[in-house]
């Protein structure tokens, strides 16, 4: 008998467990392990939502009210922990990456600030910025 061959007849986990559940189960660690690591560049957005197509539309037409550039936008997100706030992320070749926050007051969404995504506003406000692309 060779050496190796003798190691595998005394290998528990090889004995134990069969070829096909060890696969899998290693397909699934992988798995597990690349959604975690794809899920690291979308943790971030983790505290917002996409809005419901009518917040959306409500959010747009108060976007569009206060810059009518509504063609570069990337992304609107409301804020998972207070739903009263919104981002909308835009992009343009001469300002870069912007993100404007949202208030929604008395049923209408209005402008709060705008800025550098995560560098503008209070605390919720730069988390919810975080959430742009």
């Amino acid at each position: 008998m060779r050496p190796c061959e003798s190691w595998h007849r005394r290998d528990p986990i090889r004995r134990t467990i069969p070829r096909r559940a060890r696969v899998s189960t290693i397909s699934a660690i992988v798995a597990a392990l690349a959604l975690s690591l794809a899920g690291g560049a979308l943790a971030a957005s983790t505290s917002a939502r996409p809005p419901t197509k009518s917040e959306r539309a409500a959010i747009l037409k108060a976007f569009a009210a206060n810059d009518a550039n509504s063609s570069s936008v990337r992304g609107v997100y409301v804020s998972r922990s207070n739903a009263n706030l919104a981002v909308v992320c835009e992009r343009t070749p001469e300002a870069g990456s912007r993100a404007y926050v949202f208030g929604r007051s008395h049923g209408s969404w209005r402008y709060l600030v705008s800025g550098a995504p995560g560098g503008a506003g209070n605390s919720a406000d730069r988390r919810l910025e975080r959430a742009c692309p």
